[in-house]
Formats: structure tokens, C-alpha cells, sequence
């Protein structure tokens, strides 16, 4: 059958069809050598071998031809040389289909603002199909929108290279130089997807890398281990964050490159040494997984410095720097500090970190790198100067009211330092004062437990309402809560009430009637919280949706 152009035409027709529905379009041709050929070339393979000879920029054949092999479209098959004859067998495709969690784990790195992008070696019509069939390119943004594409061709009259970039493949965008110098800004993510192929990345300078990386939806075709290569410096250069996933030999120098490196358990041994870590299930779902658990993480880690720094670190060291400046006495003794710290305070955060993870948390964009800190300034003012000083306050307001009962008023009690008692005057014994503080200081340490309680509610979620979110029942239910609420409450009962304690540790029960000021302290403030939820969901633009830690 004579090879004319009608037939090469056809048989191209035939591989974008085949193509555009997914498959891998591979041309089979068969090359006829004489037998001295074939030993010479198997003879010269092993000699070169065992010299080491053999290079790695060429496909180790086991000795057959590395050239004067015959495709469609790119020579004549009715070619006859003396010793070497040359047939076309036919094309064969094969349909490798992606496994069917894919999709579903593409959409959810899109929906945390992950871009997902596919670097293969297949087909440009194929990359593109299989694309669209995970959600690489998806159906809002690069079918409805527009795939990108560029040409670059010889202008001969000119005789200069010009990229065509074009959406659809018809409309034209813009007609570039490569060889002109072009200053761009920075480039928003634009909502369209691209399509590059691999022979096309040699002639790219830094103005269509611009272009190209600026789209929402990337898919490189037709790429060599040093193309896979390029583009992850191209990305990084640019200030992106970019992980990259692997299983063959080819993608080694890119697993390396990569801020993050993922190979897979049945890759080769080269990808798993380049990669940072090795995928044991070979499964991409994983990664997007993973993803979800270090952002839970992450938020568990803020929300116990939350619950942790307004009591175990400022209601505590507030009643020393108090006694110190202001010459008042001590409201919290170093025994119930311990005991606050290490039993009370440490039993709750550890229930805080068996949280599950908030409705939003693969919505939110990714952290910034080399900005974004685990203790920002956000959550310290939140801690320190809001819920720490409405828990300090609310402690000292139950200290004083003892005090004023007992007929001390408040100005016997400040600036008096070593002179308290005496200076001014306070018509009682020294033993009864140090009982009087050392109530006091049970008072403190109770109202303070009691307002934590109250952070420990606030504090399990960023942005939802506790209501919709109650540890007790449904999808966020965490019983810790409540049990290390309850040994809390526990640890506080046996120092107060317990003879032993009390005569060893000096402390003492504690009328409730004192105490009482801080539970409705501790509903204002889990109430104050529940609004500025309420804000930060309503208005996520507004200044208060910005100091949100």
C-alpha cells in the first residue's frame, strides 16, 4: 500500500481521535537487517558494555539500532536498502486509565488552592484528554474558559522565531519574540489552562515562562527528564512552593529539585533515593490526605498555644510582676502554679489535640512560606491581650472581692509592699492575714480554672460556631473535652477539700459565692468569641476577618 498523503493524513486523523479519548497512540515499524548486521551490532553493544562505553543519553536497545527506523509522516517506507528493509506493521493504542480516586483528590487540592499540575511523557492530545478526565483540566475553568497553547515558527522574511500564543488554537492572544528582552510584573493566576509541549520549552525565555506558569491549570506533553527538570526551577524561581511526584528513573532530577519530593513504593530505587519521601500505597489521594492532616495539625498546635498562653503563662506571671510593682499581696501561690500548669492545664490541651479538622480547612489557601509562623503576632495578641487580660482580670476581680469582705478595701492593699498590714493599718493578726491570702490565692486559682474551662470551649475552633460544632455529638464529637474538663474540676475539689492537702499545701476551701463572678466572666467571654466568629464568617474581607488568628 503506497504511503501518500491522504494516508499519512489519515492515519493522523486517527491518532487525535484515539488521543482525544485518552488513549496512547504508539506506531509499530519493523527493520529487516542481514544476520552479519545484527551480530555485528550485538558484538559492538557488548563490547561497549563491558567497557562502560554506553551513554545515557540514548535508550539501551540490548544492541537492535539506535536509528533508520521509519514513522509515519517522517519518511518514505518504500525505502530499500541493500542490507537494511524497512515495513510499517501498523499503530496499536493503549488505554491506561487513572485510578479512580484521582479526580476526586485533584478537585480537593483545587478547592485548597493547590495547583495540580501533569508533566508527561504522552501525547499533547492525550496529555490534554487524560487531564480533563481527573479534573487536571476541569470543566469550569480550561473547557469552558479556554485551553492556552503557542507556536513558535521560522519567519522567513523577517528571519526571526516568533511565538504565536493563541487560546483554542484559533484565537490569536499575542505574537511574541523570544529573542526580545520583555520586563513583566508579576502575573496573577489567570482562570484558563495551558498546554505545552515539551519541544517548545528550549525556545521559552523568561516572559513566556511568565505567561505559561501564570495559568490556573498547567499540562506540559512530550517532556524529557530535563524539560521535568526545568520547569520545577521555573516554578521555584518564580516563589512557588512545589512538590513533585514520581516512579521512574526520568524523574529523578526533578524529585530532587523540588521543594518536596514524592516517589513512589514501586518506583524505581533512583526516585525513591532523590524523593524526600516515599508514598507506600502509590496512591496520589494520599498526598492530598496528608495535606488535610498537616493543616489539622497546624491548627491544633495555634489552638492549644490559644487555650495554653492567657493562663499557664500570663494569669500566672501577672500575679508575681503585681506583687513586685504594685506591692500587692501574691494571689497565686508557686504550689497551685504547679499544679495549674502541669495537671489542670496540660490534661485539656491534650483533649485539644485529638480535634478533628473545621469544615474550611482545604479551602483556605496555603500557608506562606518564610511569613507564615506558628505564633504570629495575630494569635499572641489574641492570646496575651485579650483572653489573657479578661482571665486575669476576672481572677484578681474574685482575689479583691474576698478581700473587701474580710474588710480589707482595696487601699490597704496596694503599694504597701513589706509594710502590708502595718502601713496602712489593718486591725487584724498577721495569722489572720496569711489565712485571708492564702484563700485568696484558692480563690484566684479556682476562678482561673473556671475561666479556662470557658477558653477550652472558645478555643476548639478557629472560625465555627461551638454550637455547630459541640464536642458531645456528631461529626465533631471529642469526648476528651469533657473528660479532661471533669479531671480538671477534680484536681481542683482534692486540693481545696482535702484535710490532708490543706494542712500540708495550706489551702483551703473556697466559698462558692466568691467564685461566681467568674463563670459569668467566662460566658462574656466565650459569648465575645462566639461573635467574633460570627464576624469573621459573615464578613471575611473585614478588619476583624484580618486579626483572625
Amino acid at each position: 500500500m503506497p504511503i501518500t498523503t491522504e494516508f499519512k493524513e489519515s492515519i493522523q486523523r486517527r491518532q487525535e481521535k484515539l488521543g482525544r479519548s485518552g488513549y496512547r497512540v504508539i506506531a509499530m515499524v519493523q527493520q529487516i537487517i542481514s544476520k552479519d548486521k545484527y551480530d555485528a551490532n550485538i558484538d559492538e553493544y557488548k563490547k561497549a558494555k563491558k567497557e562502560e562505553r554506553l551513554t545515557s543519553d540514548e535508550p539501551d536497545l540490548n544492541g537492535l539500532p539506535h536509528n533508520q527506523y521509519c514513522f509515519i509522516g517522517e519518511c518514505q517506507f518504500h525505502l530499500f536498502l541493500p542490507d537494511i528493509m524497512h515495513h510499517t506493521i501498523g499503530m496499536f493504542s493503549l488505554l491506561d486509565p487513572a485510578r479512580p480516586e484521582v479526580p476526586g483528590a485533584v478537585l480537593k487540592a483545587f478547592q485548597a488552592q493547590i495547583r495540580v499540575a501533569m508533566v508527561t511523557g504522552d501525547h499533547p492530545t492525550t496529555a490534554a484528554a487524560i487531564a480533563k478526565k481527573v479534573n487536571i483540566l476541569s470543566q469550569e475553568i480550561s473547557i469552558n474558559g479556554g485551553i492556552d497553547t503557542f507556536r513558535i515558527e521560522q519567519d522567513n522574511e523577517k528571519g526571526q522565531t516568533l511565538a504565536y500564543l493563541m487560546r483554542n488554537t484559533t484565537i490569536p492572544l499575542e505574537t511574541h519574540d523570544p529573542n526580545e528582552v520583555k520586563i513583566a510584573e508579576k502575573l496573577e493566576i489567570i482562570p484558563y489552562g495551558v498546554v505545552v509541549t515539551g519541544g517548545d520549552i528550549p525556545s521559552m525565555d523568561d516572559y513566556m515562562w511568565d505567561w505559561v506558569l501564570s495559568h490556573k491549570e498547567l499540562v506540559f506533553a512530550r517532556t524529557s527528564p530535563e524539560q521535568k527538570l526545568r520547569i520545577a526551577m521555573e516554578l521555584s524561581k518564580r516563589g512557588e512552593v512545589v512538590a513533585v511526584t514520581g516512579d521512574g528513573t526520568n524523574d529523578a532530577p526533578a524529585l530532587k529539585q523540588a521543594d518536596l519530593g514524592v516517589a513512589m513504593a514501586a518506583g524505581a530505587d533512583v526516585a525513591k533515593e532523590a524523593g524526600d519521601m516515599i508514598l507506600l500505597d502509590n496512591n496520589f489521594s494520599s498526598i492530598i490526605k496528608a495535606i488535610e492532616t498537616g493543616r489539622l495539625l497546624s491548627d491544633n498546635l495555634k489552638k492549644v498555644a490559644i487555650y495554653l498562653l492567657p493562663g499557664g503563662s500570663w494569669s500566672e506571671v501577672m500575679p508575681v510582676y503585681f506583687n513586685i510593682w504594685l506591692g500587692i499581696p501574691l494571689s497565686l501561690s508557686a504550689f497551685l502554679a504547679i499544679i495549674f500548669c502541669m495537671l489542670n492545664d496540660v490534661v485539656n490541651s491534650l483533649a485539644m489535640v485529638s480535634e478533628k479538622a473545621e469544615r474550611d480547612i482545604m479551602s483556605r489557601p496555603p500557608a506562606i512560606r518564610h511569613k507564615t509562623h506558628l505564633l504570629d503576632w495575630k494569635l499572641l495578641f489574641h492570646a496575651y491581650l485579650i483572653v489573657g487580660n479578661i482571665e486575669c482580670f476576672s481572677a484578681y476581680f474574685c482575689f479583691f472581692w474576698y478581700y473587701s469582705v474580710q474588710g480589707i478595701p482595696l487601699s490597704s492593699i496596694f503599694f504597701t509592699y513589706s509594710h502590708y498590714g502595718t502601713d496602712p493599718y489593718i486591725a487584724k493578726s498577721s495569722d489572720d492575714l496569711l489565712l485571708i491570702q492564702q484563700k485568696g490565692q484558692c480563690i484566684y486559682y479556682v476562678a482561673l480554672c473556671i475561666m479556662q474551662f470557658f477558653n477550652l470551649l472558645s478555643s476548639r475552633t478557629r472560625y465555627v460556631s461551638f454550637f455547630s460544632y459541640n464536642p458531645l455529638f456528631g461529626k465533631a464529637r471529642n469526648l476528651t473535652i469533657p473528660c479532661g474538663i471533669l479531671f480538671s474540676t477534680s484536681v481542683g475539689l482534692v486540693l481545696i477539700l482535702i484535710p490532708w492537702f490543706n494542712s500540708v499545701f495550706k489551702t483551703h476551701p473556697v466559698p462558692v459565692r466568691f467564685v461566681c463572678p467568674a463563670i459569668g466572666f467566662g460566658a462574656a467571654l466565650f459569648l465575645f468569641d462566639e461573635l467574633r466568629k460570627l464576624l469573621v464568617r459573615r464578613f471575611p474581607n473585614s478588619f476583624i476577618a484580618k486579626m483572625a488568628w
